[in-house]
């Protein structure tokens, strides 16, 4: 499955509160069978992107954990999952 651009642009936050409306809108039983159907597909993309941005960031901490240098460990970061980068990156030992 495709996940659009719109999506994969989300963080994690941001996906997950999207799901939680649609399930929500899913589950008032006032979406027609088309509709509904539209939305489920969107809520299966949302969830499987979620499920990258998780898989993504618990292998960065088993890295973290298990100890490397930081090229390695970003290198390594960056090819599970890029949007785990952003944001705080700390070089140095923080001890």
């Amino acid at each position: 499955m495709e996940i659009p651009e719109d999506i994969r642009n989300l963080n994690f936050e941001q996906a997950r509160n999207q799901l939680e409306e649609l399930v929500h809108k899913m589950e008032s039983g006032n979406m027609p069978l088309e509709q509904l159907i539209g939305a489920y597909e969107r809520g299966s993309m949302l969830t499987a992107h979620c499920r990258n941005l998780l898989a993504g960031l618990q292998r960065r901490v088993e890295i973290i954990v298990n100890g490397s240098d930081t090229q390695a460990l970003e290198a390594r970061c960056t090819e599970f999952a890029p949007e785990a980068n952003q944001g705080d990156r700390r070089t140095a030992d923080p001890f």
